[in-house]
């Protein structure tokens, strides 16, 4: 239970998840890498495999508990951890460089931020996915407003209904158990994920049926089946897309006067 309340499964450490990523994370808050993220945490978490507004006593009581402690700290020890800014050479040195943590690290500043979150979508590489997801809920919960990320989240719905594909260096594999197993359980970090940042977008733009997604599935959930929640979610993303376009539409923010995002004065 604690390991939910880790770096692992906080959106700031955007390329890893309980069972995705291995070696050291980077946290895109206070911008320091990650050592030992199954084992560090702060009081700014927002888990990866829950809405915010769902897990907010929870995750408020974590809070609490850390709120003495201005960043990183020890997710049992609850002491301070020191900041360690990411370097090309330390990773290299130490034989921990990952590609994506490298360009989460070195690019996600980019700005405006959007253009980094939407390179990031297309495909189905599981990591990237996830990170991908990731960020739009990031770029939510601190933009304050569902009008600047409207086109983001239309970009993760295309992918909701696509499975994930792993190589088995992107997986986090915890002792004793299979790989098959953990392919399994990483295909539902990244669902997690993605379906958190429906919800929370329904949240922030005050559609009801988005912050409850995960009703509308018919029980597809209940047995962990993937090929059956595939099955509802092909549906939903086209209800879901054209729900999100509508809305758009009549609050006069779907890409006003433009067909691009430079023009579009909430971004």
């Amino acid at each position: 239970m604690e390991q939910l309340f880790s770096c692992r499964n906080c959106v700031h450490n955007s390329s890893q998840s309980l069972n995705i990523g291995q070696g050291s994370g980077f946290c895109l808050l206070h911008d320091s890498m990650l050592l030992e993220p199954d084992k560090t945490t702060c009081k700014y978490l927002h888990r990866k495999d829950l809405p915010w507004f769902v897990v907010n006593e929870g995750v408020s009581e974590h809070a609490a508990e850390f709120a003495s402690l201005a960043g990183i700290a020890l997710l049992y020890e609850r002491k301070p951890v020191s900041q360690i800014r990411y370097s090309e050479k330390f990773v290299w040195e130490h034989g921990d460089f990952d590609p994506l943590t490298h360009a989460l690290a070195q690019y996600s500043k980019s700005e405006p931020s959007w253009v980094f979150i939407q390179a990031m979508s297309g495909g189905v590489d599981g990591r990237r996915t996830l990170s991908h997801a990731s960020l739009v809920r990031r770029f939510m919960n601190r933009c304050g407003t569902w009008k600047s990320s409207y086109r983001l989240l239309l970009a993760v719905l295309q992918e909701i209904d696509q499975e994930p594909i792993f190589g088995e260096r992107d997986l986090h594999l915890h002792k004793g158990e299979a790989y098959e197993d953990i392919v399994s359980e990483a295909l539902w970090d990244v669902f997690f994920c993605r379906i958190g940042s429906v919800q929370e977008y329904g949240f922030h733009a005050g559609i009801e049926d988005l912050m409850w997604a995960t009703d509308s599935l018919n029980g597809a959930l209940l047995d962990f089946d993937w090929a059956i929640l595939k099955s509802a979610l092909e549906e939903k993303r086209v209800q879901w897309t054209q729900l999100i376009i509508t809305h758009a539409e009549s609050e006069n923010v779907f890409f006003p006067d433009s067909a691009g995002p430079q023009s579009d004065p909430h971004l």
